[in-house]
C-alpha cells in the first residue's frame, strides 16, 4: 500500500510548476551545502550563436509586418536591436537553466555521461534573490542608486518554428500597441531611442531610455517592452535542442557608471568561471526573504534556502542506497522534508 512519501513523490513527478535544474554529483552538493544556483551570462550560453538566432527572426518579423506601414525610422532601429543578437543591455542578462521533464536520457546523458547525476526540482512560483559577496551589516540593505535589478519569471524555450514566430509576433503586437497609444498622444514613435546609443548610456533604469517628456506610464511600458523583447532573444533555440526542453530564468543586473556605490554593488555580485568561451561572470541565486514577490528588488547578502521540492536521481546501478545517500545530504543541509525520485528509464551499464 502506497505511503505518503510516495504520494508526495507522484505529485511532484506531475507538478507543472517545476523546473528541474540537472546537474552532476559535486554540483548537487554545493547547491544544497550553499544554497545557491549560478545564473550565468547570457553571452556564454554553451550554444552562442542561439542568442543570434532569435535576433534574426525578430528582425524578420518585424520587417515583413513593417512593410508599406511607413514607420522606417522606428523599424530601423527594431532591425539593429535583434540583429545584434543581444538589444539593449541584454549582455547583462544573467540566465539560470533547468528542464521541463524530470527523467530526460537526454539530460542525463549530458550532465552525468556514465557517472550518477541529478535534477533538483525548483518551485517557479517562488522568487530568488541575487546574493552579494559583500556584508552591509543588513540581511537585505535595499536598494542600491544607480543599480537596475530586474527578475524575469521562469519561460520556456521555443524550438519549433511555430512556437518561435508565435514568441516574436507576441512581443511585435505590443509594440504595435504602444505605438498606437503614443500616436494618441500626439507623440511621434520615433522617439524611441537607438540601440546603440542606449548601450553607450548604460542608463540605470530603463525608463530613462525613452524622452522624459514621455508620459511616465508610457515610457514604463515602453521599457516593459524592450524588455520582453530582450528576453525573447534568449529564449529561442535552435530545433536539434528540442529533447532538452529548456526552461530559463534570466535577470538584468546593470550598474550606471556615474554611480561609485552601484559599480560596487555589481561588483560584489558578480561571479568569475573558466568556461570554453572565455571567463564567464555569473550570478549567485538563493532563497528569498519572505514577503511579497516583486520583480524588481535589491541584493542580499544572507543564503536562505533554495526552493527545492524534489530531487531526481539518473538511472543508476546503486538504486535505493544511492536515493538513500541523497536524502541524508538533504537532511544535513536543511531540506528534510524534500523527497528524492529515482528514474524510471532502465539502467544500462
Amino acid at each position: 500500500m502506497p505511503g505518503v512519501a510516495d504520494d508526495q513523490s507522484e505529485a511532484v513527478r506531475a507538478d507543472p510548476a517545476l523546473a528541474w535544474h540537472y546537474t552532476n554529483g559535486p554540483g548537487l552538493i554545493s547547491i544544497l551545502r550553499s544554497h545557491t544556483l549560478w545564473a550565468t551570462s547570457a553571452a556564454f550560453l554553451n550554444d552562442r550563436h542561439e542568442v543570434q538566432l532569435g535576433g534574426r527572426l525578430i528582425a524578420e518579423r518585424a520587417a515583413a509586418r513593417a512593410a508599406g506601414q511607413g514607420r522606417p525610422e522606428l523599424d530601423e532601429r527594431l532591425r539593429r536591436i535583434s540583429e545584434d543578437g543581444l538589444g539593449p543591455a541584454a549582455s547583462r542578462f544573467y540566465i539560470l537553466s533547468a528542464s521541463q521533464l524530470w527523467d530526460s536520457l537526454a539530460m542525463w546523458r549530458l550532465y552525468g555521461g556514465a557517472q550518477e547525476s541529478y535534477a533538483i526540482g525548483l518551485d517557479t512560483r517562488e522568487p530568488l534573490s541575487v546574493l552579494s559577496g559583500r556584508s552591509t551589516g543588513a540581511d537585505d540593505p535595499g536598494p542600491v542608486p544607480g543599480l537596475f535589478l530586474q527578475r524575469q519569471s521562469w519561460a520556456p524555450v521555443r524550438y519549433t518554428p511555430e512556437r518561435q514566430a508565435e514568441l516574436a509576433d507576441t512581443v511585435l503586437d505590443g509594440m504595435d500597441a504602444q505605438l498606437a497609444e503614443l500616436r494618441t498622444l500626439g507623440i511621434d514613435p520615433g522617439q524611441v531611442p537607438d540601440s546603440a546609443a542606449d548601450r553607450e548610456a548604460a542608463e540605470p533604469d530603463p525608463r530613462d531610455r525613452f524622452d522624459t517628456q514621455l508620459p511616465a506610464a508610457v515610457r514604463d511600458k515602453m521599457a516593459a517592452l524592450f524588455e520582453d523583447m530582450q528576453q525573447a532573444l534568449l529564449l529561442i533555440n535552435h530545433p536539434g535542442f528540442i529533447d532538452e526542453r529548456e526552461t530559463r530564468y534570466s535577470l538584468i543586473l546593470q550598474a550606471h557608471p556615474g554611480f561609485a556605490e552601484a559599480v560596487r554593488a555589481e561588483d560584489a555580485a558578480l561571479n568569475y568561471r573558466p568556461t570554453g568561451y572565455g571567463i564567464a561572470p555569473y550570478l549567485r541565486l538563493t532563497g528569498a526573504a519572505p514577503g511579497p514577490a516583486e520583480r524588481t528588488g535589491s541584493l542580499t547578502s544572507t543564503a536562505r534556502a533554495l526552493p527545492v521540492r524534489a530531487v531526481a536521481i539518473s538511472p543508476s546501478p546503486n538504486g535505493a542506497v544511492a536515493a538513500d545517500s541523497v536524502r541524508r545530504l538533504l537532511a544535513a543541509s536543511g531540506y528534510g522534508e524534500v523527497p528524492v525520485l529515482r528514474s524510471e528509464i532502465p539502467f544500462r551499464g
